[in-house]
């Protein structure tokens, strides 16, 4: 499509890389509506595209359903999404299956248009099914390729500044009391998140779960001389917070001790641009078998 045009090249090959075997869909930005499923791997997704492009120069007397709409969706100056279902699959039965499985299920049940005011993203409509969880994907479930890209896009972290970095998981449903006593519907990050207008809108309450009930002990915090706070997912930054002095709460005793603080967003100035940023900045890998939820930046202290 042509927005996976407008990406840097070395990006696109190595979100292509990744990818391996994937399942994806066409969706209609302005209705949110699915209207192609496929398969592939590498830049298959961009084909469709290409082919809409040398189709309407072609000027051809009659063209497929599929391209059809992509050049209308064009005409009223869009472009399709392409939302990645599933990657990294292992073989081509596999994906042969998924896409099948997802081709009955939109061609079995209706879908609506969204509403003007609404967005469509991937997980925006988890409330719809009564499962009370997602089955596990391992980080391979659905996924907007524009997202993906914007995680790829992410310069390394190579600040010097000494951070406090509190990884997210995924969201949870749960009704608690953040430490300044605003009532929250629960923790971690969401996935409509990963959208950096959607993230912007959500500062407050990603810096809810990113500031407390962890391990990390306000006297190592003022130890390293510590200022800042930063919210990862999926190994990016998200969030930057002002850790406020004097703000530390604590509950539990021993080692079921945990800490928590109060905080500002920060949003913009030299921290925030060398910590976060447009696109976030991504993490060095974690050593093997490390499971912490958080670490102190720089990680070779």
């Amino acid at each position: 499509m042509a927005e996976a045009h407008q990406i840097n090249k070395r990006v696109r090959q190595q979100v292509a890389d990744e990818l391996g075997l994937y399942v994806y869909m066409l969706v209609d930005p302005q209705t949110g509506i699915p209207f192609y499923v496929g398969k592939g791997r590498g830049e298959r997704y961009a084909a469709h595209g290409n082919e809409a492009m040398l189709t309407a120069e072609q000027n051809a007397g009659s063209t497929s359903d599929k391209v059809a709409r992509i050049q209308e969706i064009r005409r009223s100056g869009h472009e399709p999404e392409i939302w990645i279902v599933r990657h990294g699959m292992s073989s081509l039965t596999e994906y042969t299956a998924v896409e099948a499985a997802c081709i009955d299920l939109l061609r079995a049940l209706p879908v609506q248009p969204k509403a003007a005011s609404m967005a469509r993203l991937p997980e925006g409509h988890a409330r719809q099914l009564s499962n009370a969880r997602r089955e596990e994907s391992k980080g391979h479930g659905i996924i907007r390729l524009q997202d993906l890209y914007d995680e790829k896009a992410a310069p390394l972290l190579t600040t010097e500044r000494p951070l406090l970095i509190v990884t997210l998981g995924a969201w949870v449903d749960n009704l608690e009391l953040a430490l300044d006593g605003s009532e929250l519907l629960g923790y971690g990050y969401k996935t409509a998140w990963l959208t950096r207008t959607e993230r912007i809108e959500h500062y407050q309450e990603i810096g809810y779960s990113a500031s407390k009930w962890f391990k990390f002990t306000e006297r190592e915090v003022e130890r390293l001389g510590i200022e800042y706070a930063v919210a990862a997912h999926r190994g990016v930054t998200r969030a930057l917070l002002r850790i406020i002095p004097g703000s530390w709460r604590h509950i539990g005793a021993g080692r079921h001790r945990r800490s928590g603080f109060q905080f500002e967003v920060v949003t913009e100035g030299a921290v925030f641009d060398e910590v976060v940023g447009e696109y976030g900045h991504r993490l060095p890998d974690k050593k093997r078998g490390e499971q912490s939820t958080f670490r102190y930046w720089p990680y070779t202290r």
